[in-house]
């Protein structure tokens, strides 16, 4: 099983806090403190010292407050506002603008500023660089791809560039297309350590796993403190059957980034590969506090629970994994083992059920003749054949006398007269 990239979906937020009522708060705590001040000279002062103190910590706080991710947001932009204001044709000032939007992670506002200046300076190579990394972030691969490939253009050795393209095309499935620019990127500079690891995970996603570690471990030798490509290296050394290997490895991973679910996972699943379940199950536990909708480490979850006959709470664990991932194949298979263990098994009874049922003779009304036909056999020519003799009913099958049901009514009709 791959637990490979996952995109990254950026929460932009709407709406800033209001810091004007942030900062009139603490004045109505100060004025209180004044009064308390007042009344402790008529015998109070104790209780207005600590109304005092109370008053001076809520001054603290806003400056902290002042000094909140939103304020140092305005502060940045403020430079750049200026500026616009004074000369909105400032392409610099709208990139800049850009760059501290994508700093903040507010990718979409981040698109609208790049693009401004890309108005102004349409062939600017930086601008349309940082225009498709933006993209990439936004999970708009095609229209990064578009984006690279016009810098490409304009500079075609540009190593940064193949180095993204790669990325972009690994993420669309290309992966021989990938491996190829990733050879171009380090074409251009052999000692890009990001080209490296792209190359690496290319490799792992085309199953050349001996190659991909060479490229991993070139990626560490330039810089050793990469934690996701010690975890891409973990990952192939598991694919190898080398779960000692890839422990150590996952386990250097953890020490650099230890908040990360997909390396949590790794090690999970290599727990279970030992045959160390309750291992598994709290390192699989840990990705799920980290990432509680990563599909990946409640699949692992039921594995290990499957492993330590806890199967009821297995099922559960990899129905959370289908529902989080309708198409997670390795999930289906193992609630599919799971429920053979309990027991259950949907199609055979089904085809048992199917197989009891008794065969139902169609009626007339019911066949797929047309209906006009069935009369025609029923009527017509038949009734004048068989006279004044007896006629069977369509419907109940059953004999009736010459005249029918008509003459039994015009009968009684005479009898009342």
């Amino acid at each position: 099983m791959r637990v490979y990239s996952i995109s990254q979906k950026c929460v932009t937020p709407n709406k800033q806090p209001r810091t004007d009522t942030m900062e009139k708060n603490p004045k109505r705590k100060a004025d209180r403190t004044d009064k308390a001040d007042r009344v402790g000279k008529t015998g109070r002062s104790e209780k207005a010292g600590k109304e005092g103190r109370k008053g001076k910590t809520a001054r603290k706080g806003t400056n902290k407050a002042r000094d909140t991710a939103y304020g140092r947001l305005d502060k940045a932009l403020a430079v750049y506002e200026k500026t616009l204001e004074k000369t909105p044709e400032d392409a610099t000032a709208w990139a800049g603008k850009a760059a501290v939007f994508l700093r903040h992670r507010m990718y979409r506002d981040s698109l609208k500023a790049i693009e401004k200046a890309l108005e102004i300076e349409p062939e600017n190579p930086g601008y349309l660089y940082e225009k498709g990394f933006v993209l990439l972030q936004l999970n708009r691969e095609e229209d990064a791809l578009r984006v690279f490939d016009r810098l490409l253009e304009i500079k075609p050795d540009s190593d940064k560039t193949w180095n993204l393209k790669t990325s972009v095309l690994c993420r669309l499935g290309q992966h021989e297309k990938a491996l190829d620019a990733s050879e171009k990127a380090l074409a251009g500079n052999p000692k890009l350590t990001g080209a490296w690891h792209a190359k690496g995970s290319v490799l792992s996603d085309l199953g050349r796993y001996e190659d991909a570690i060479k490229a991993y471990d070139t990626a560490l030798k330039l810089k050793p403190n990469l934690s996701r490509t010690l975890e891409g290296k973990a990952f192939a050394l598991y694919s190898l059957n080398r779960p000692v290997e890839a422990m150590i490895a996952y386990d250097a991973a953890l020490k650099i980034n230890p908040d990360n679910a997909k390396t949590w996972v790794g090690k999970g699943l290599v727990h279970l590969k030992l045959g160390k379940s309750k291992r598994a199950l709290a390192a699989c536990s840990k990705a799920i506090s980290i990432k509680p909708l990563f599909p990946e480490a409640w699949y692992c979850k039921g594995m290990a629970l499957s492993c330590l006959e806890k199967n009821e709470e297995a099922l559960g664990a990899l129905e959370r994994a289908l529902r989080l991932n309708p198409d997670y194949a390795d999930a289906k298979k193992a609630l599919a083992s799971v429920n053979s263990k309990l027991g259950i098994d949907f199609y055979e009874d089904e085809e048992k059920l199917e197989e009891e049922k008794p065969k139902v003779k169609r009626s007339v009304w019911t066949s797929k003749k047309p209906t006009s036909e069935i009369m025609k056999k029923f009527s017509g020519p038949r009734r004048e054949k068989k006279g004044k003799g007896s006629e069977k009913s369509i419907r109940t099958g059953k004999e009736q006398k010459a005249g029918g049901p008509n003459k039994i009514v015009a009968r009684k009709r005479d009898k009342k007269k």
